[in-house]
C-alpha cells in the first residue's frame, strides 16, 4: 500500500508542509519549502549575517610586534685573569661557574613568568584607546566607559552578576604586593595587578628556535606581543625583552653569589685548619727542641716531617681558596647581559587581528544554516499539525518543554531511580 501523495502548495501563501510519513523527502520538496518560507529564511540569515558584520566592523584592531633575541651563554671554559691552578687531586670547581644553568627551552617560560610580567605591568606606556600614559595595571583597572557599562548590564549581565556575587559572598582577600608569607619572601600580587598579569599572559608569546648543534652557546628566540596599537605593541615588546634581560642577569648573579658564599665558608674553615696545623707544629718543635738539635730520634723526625707536610698542604689549600674567592668576585663584577636583541621590534604596518573578511563569511554561513533550520522546524510543525495524531504529539512536546513539564520529568526520574 503506497503512501498518499503530499499536499501540493496551493500558491495562496499558506505555510509549506513536508511530505507525510512513509514518503522520502525529495530535494524538490526542500526547495519548495525554502521558497514558501523565504521570508523567514531571509530574516534569520540576514539577522545573523548583520550581527557578524557589525562585530567585524566594531571589533578593535590588534597589532602584533615581533623581535628576535639571542640567548648568549657565558664561556665557562675561559679562565678569568688571576686564576690560580688547582691543586693536584683537589677539585674546587662548583659545576657551572658563572652560568645560570637555564636551558634554551626554559627562556619562553621565563619570559612569561610572574616576575617578568609583574615588572612589565608596572611599566608606563601610552595607550591609544584612552589617549594617556599609564601603567598596565592602571589601564586594565580603569573605570569602564559608557559603552562598556551598557555591555556589562545587557550582553554580559550574567558575568556581571557572577562577579558581584563573588565579591559579596566572601572572595578571599588578596595580600598587598611584597607581602612575605612563611619567611619565604613570596610575592603576592594585588587583585588589580593580577588582572594586569592575566591580560599580559595573553598578550605575549615566545618561541625558542633551537637550530644548530648541541654544543653551541647561542640560541634564537622570537618574542611576539599583541596590543591595540602598533606603537604600543612595539613598546610592550621592548619592555618584555628588557625585563627578561634583567631577570636572567639576576639569576646569574644569584648563582654566583651563592658560589661566593660557599667559597668564603670553605676559606674560613681552611684558615682554622691551617692555624691548628701551625699550632701543632709549633708545639711539637717547642717540646722536642733539644732532642731534635742533637740529631733527634728517627720517630721524632718522622713526626716533624709529617706535621710540616700538613702545614704545607693547608697553606696551599688556603691559597687556592683565596684565589677562588677572587675569581668568583671578578665573575660577579663582570656579569654581562645574556639576552641580546638580534632584531628589534618595530610597529607593525597592518593589524594582525581580527580577520574581518573571514568573520563575515563565517557569519553568512551560520546565517544560511540557521535560516534553513528555522524553515525546517516550521515546516515540520505544519506537517505535524495536519492530522489529529500530529496535533496530539505537538501538544505533548509543548507541555514537556515548559517549566512545569521539566520539573515533573525530573521528579519522575528521581522516583524511578529510588524504586
Amino acid at each position: 500500500m503506497t503512501a498518499p501523495s503530499p499536499q501540493e502548495p496551493s500558491g495562496d501563501g499558506s505555510p509549506a508542509r513536508l511530505s507525510p510519513p512513509g514518503r522520502e523527502v525529495a530535494p524538490l520538496d526542500v526547495l519548495v519549502a525554502l521558497v514558501r518560507e523565504r521570508g523567514l529564511f531571509v530574516l534569520v540569515a540576514g539577522a545573523i549575517g548583520l550581527v557578524g558584520l557589525i562585530y567585524a566592523v566594531v571589533s578593535p584592531s590588534q597589532y602584533t610586534a615581533e623581535s628576535t633575541v639571542i640567548r648568549e651563554a657565558m664561556d665557562e671554559n675561559q679562565p678569568l685573569p688571576g686564576t690560580l691552578p688547582s691543586l693536584p687531586g683537589l677539585d674546587l670547581s662548583m659545576g657551572d661557574p658563572g652560568g645560570s644553568g637555564l636551558p634554551t627551552s626554559s627562556y619562553p617560560d621565563l619570559l612569561t613568568s610572574r616576575e617578568v610580567r609583574l615588572a612589565v605591568a608596572r611599566d608606563t606606556f601610552f595607550f591609544p584607546t584612552t589617549g594617556r600614559r599609564t601603567t598596565v595595571v592602571g589601564h586594565v583597572n580603569r573605570p569602564p566607559g559608557l559603552g562598556q557599562r551598557l555591555l556589562n548590564y545587557t550582553v554580559w549581565l550574567p558575568w556581571t552578576l557572577t562577579e558581584g556575587a563573588a565579591q559579596v559572598f566572601g572572595r578571599d582577600a588578596v595580600s598587598p604586593i611584597d607581602t612575605r608569607e612563611d619567611g619565604n619572601g613570596l610575592i603576592v600580587p594585588t587583585e588589580a595587578e593580577q588582572e594586569a598579569l592575566d591580560v599580559l599572559a595573553e598578550a605575549v608569546t615566545a618561541e625558542a628556535q633551537g637550530g644548530g648543534t648541541l654544543g653551541e652557546t647561542q640560541r634564537l628566540m622570537t618574542i611576539s606581543t599583541t596590543a591595540a596599537g602598533p606603537g604600543l605593541a612595539a613598546r610592550l615588546n621592548e619592555s618584555f625583552v628588557e625585563q627578561l634581560r634583567r631577570r636572567v642577569r639576576a639569576i646569574h648573579a644569584q648563582n654566583t653569589q651563592q658560589d661566593l658564599r660557599f667559597v668564603r665558608t670553605r676559606l674560613a674553615e681552611a684558615r682554622r685548619e691551617l692555624e691548628q696545623a701551625e699550632d701543632s707544629l709549633s708545639q711539637f718543635l717547642e717540646q722536642n727542641r733539644s732532642v731534635l738539635a742533637d740529631g733527634g730520634v728517627p720517630d721524632l723526625s718522622f713526626r716533624r716531617d709529617r706535621l710540616r707536610r700538613q702545614v704545607r698542604f693547608k697553606e696551599q689549600l688556603y691559597s687556592q681558596l683565596q684565589g677562588r674567592v677572587t675569581e668568583t668576585r671578578l665573575r660577579l663584577q663582570r656579569q654581562q647581559p645574556v639576552v641580546t636583541v638580534a632584531e628589534q621590534a618595530a610597529p607593525p604596518p597592518s593589524p594582525s587581528a581580527p580577520n574581518r573578511l573571514l568573520i563575515v563569511f563565517i557569519s553568512i554561513g551560520i546565517g544560511l544554516a540557521a535560516g534553513a533550520g528555522a524553515v525546517y522546524v516550521r515546516s515540520l510543525r505544519t506537517s505535524a499539525e495536519a492530522d489529529e495524531d500530529g496535533r496530539d504529539k505537538m501538544k505533548t512536546i509543548r507541555r514537556g518543554l515548559t517549566v512545569t513539564g521539566i520539573a515533573q520529568g525530573v521528579r519522575s526520574e528521581i522516583k524511578r531511580m529510588r524504586d
